[in-house]
């Protein structure tokens, strides 16, 4: 994605689940929507961390993740670490 634009991941809890949530990525270039549904554990950490990776590398590094205002953050620290990341700027690294 050039420009101006920054696009966004946006992370919710499943309905009706206590330690399930969905991460969702709506390109308005291809007209489509991507998602991950990820559990509150060390393997869903890795599943949210992959998802946003192939998400930057197809779109930018202006890619940001939102969380919903009054969401309280995942109890489980792997995921907690990981969103805690993603909202960081990533900077993209060339190789020599």
């Amino acid at each position: 994605m050039t420009g101006r634009h920054r696009s966004t991941i946006q992370v919710h809890p499943v309905p009706d689940s206590q330690n399930q949530y969905v991460a969702v990525f709506a390109s308005e270039f291809l007209g489509a929507t991507f998602a991950v549904l990820f559990p509150e554990t060390i393997t869903g950490a890795v599943a949210l961390h992959t998802f946003a990776e192939m998400i930057r590398k197809e779109h930018g590094p202006s890619v940001d993740i939102s969380l919903p205002d009054g969401l309280p953050l995942p109890k489980s620290s792997p995921v907690r670490d990981i969103l805690s990341e993603l909202r960081q700027p990533m900077f993209v690294h060339e190789a020599p």
